[in-house]
C-alpha cells in the first residue's frame, strides 16, 4: 500500500520489489483541493493479504501531515507492516514514533542541521527478521549487520553536534537531552507556522499566484507557482534580487506533482521555513513574488 503524497524515495523502491515479488501495488490517493490523504480510504484498500504500508509522516512539498496513526491502527488492524518516511517531519517539531504506530521510521540528519546522513529506526526484535545481502564476514547481530564497513565518524559526530544544536534551541528547555530536545522542536514549531501564517496569507493575497495545499495540519512549507513565470524563473528572481534560497520543481514528490497537474510544466516553487527565520525572511520572500506581478 503506498500513496501519491510520498517522496518517490518511499514509492519507487517499494514498487519495484513488488515487480521482482509479483505483488500487488495498491495507492492512496491525495484530495488535490486539500492536499490532504484522507486515512478513510484506507479500510477499503487494506485487507488481510496486505503486507506493508508505506506512508509519509508530512509531504515534502505540501506539508500536509496526514493521520499516520489511524492510517497505521488500520494496517495493524490486518496484520501489515508500516514503514514511515519521516524524512520532512522530523525537522519541523517533536516526533512520537511509537504514537505513530511506526514499525519502520526514517529519517536523514541533513534535514534538521546535521550532515548527510540516514538512520531507520525499528524494534531490535523487527530488524532481527530482515536479512540484507552482506559479506560473510560481517557481524550478523542488529543492527551492524546493516552496517557493514567503517562507519563515517566524522558524520556521527556532526548528528550529535546537530542534535545538541536542536536539543539547545528553546532557553527554558531543561533536564536530559531528550526532554530539552522535545521541548525546543515543540518551540520550533510553533515558531515556524507563526511565521508560515503569514508567509501563506501573503502568497494568496497575490492574484498572479497559485498555492497548493490546504491541509488541516501541515508544516510551514509552501509549495506555489506564479502566473506567466517557470517555477525556475521565480526561484532564480528571489536568489539573486533577494538572497531568498527557495526550491523548485517536483522534489521528488512524483505522484504527488503529476496528481496535482503541475509536473509537466515544471511543478512549483517550494519555500520552507526552520527554525533559525524570522519575519524579515518572509517579507523578503513575499516582496520578491509581488514583484513578479504582470
Amino acid at each position: 500500500m503506498l500513496s501519491r503524497l510520498d517522496h518517490d524515495a518511499n514509492v519507487r523502491p517499494w514498487v519495484q520489489v513488488a515487480a521482482r515479488a509479483g505483488a500487488t501495488v495498491r495507492w492512496a490517493d491525495v484530495d488535490v483541493s486539500t492536499g490532504e490523504l484522507p486515512a478513510g480510504q484506507y479500510d477499503g484498500l487494506v485487507s488481510d493479504r496486505t503486507r506493508l504500508v508505506a506512508v509519509t509522516a508530512a509531504s515534502n512539498v505540501l506539508g500536509t501531515r496526514p493521520d499516520v496513526a489511524g492510517i497505521a491502527a488500520t494496517a495493524r488492524a490486518a496484520g501489515a507492516l508500516v514503514y514511515v518516511d519521516g524524512v520532512h517531519a522530523t525537522a519541523h517539531g517533536p516526533v512520537d514514533v511509537v504514537g505513530l504506530g511506526a514499525d519502520f521510521y526514517a529519517t536523514s540528519a541533513y534535514k534538521w542541521s546535521g550532515p548527510h546522513i540516514g538512520a531507520v529506526v525499528a524494534d531490535p526484535a523487527l530488524l532481527d527478521r530482515v536479512r540484507p545481502d552482506k559479506l560473510a564476514s560481517s557481524p550478523d547481530e542488529v543492527p551492524a549487520r546493516f552496517e557493514t564497513g567503517t562507519a563515517p565518524f566524522a558524520d556521527l559526530a556532526g548528528v550529535v553536534a546537530a542534535v545538541e544544536h536542536l536539543a539547545a534551541l528553546d532557553p527554558a528547555a531543561t533536564d536530559t537531552r531528550r526532554a530539552r530536545l522535545l521541548t525546543s522542536m515543540a518551540s520550533a514549531e510553533a515558531h515556524e507556522l507563526r511565521l508560515f501564517a503569514g508567509l501563506l496569507a501573503g502568497l494568496d493575497a497575490m492574484p498572479h499566484v497559485t498555492t497548493y495545499g490546504r491541509a488541516a495540519r501541515r508544516t510551514a512549507t509552501a509549495y506555489f507557482t506564479v502566473a506567466g513565470h517557470t517555477p525556475a524563473e521565480v526561484a532564480a528572481h528571489l536568489a539573486h534580487r533577494h538572497r531568498v534560497n527557495v526550491w523548485h520543481g517536483h522534489n521528488y514528490a512524483w505522484e504527488l506533482t503529476e496528481a496535482l497537474g503541475i509536473r509537466a510544466a515544471g511543478s512549483a516553487v517550494r519555500a520552507g521555513l526552520v527554525h533559525y527565520n524570522d519575519a524579515a525572511d518572509v517579507d523578503r520572500l513575499l516582496a520578491g513574488v509581488a514583484e513578479l506581478a504582470g
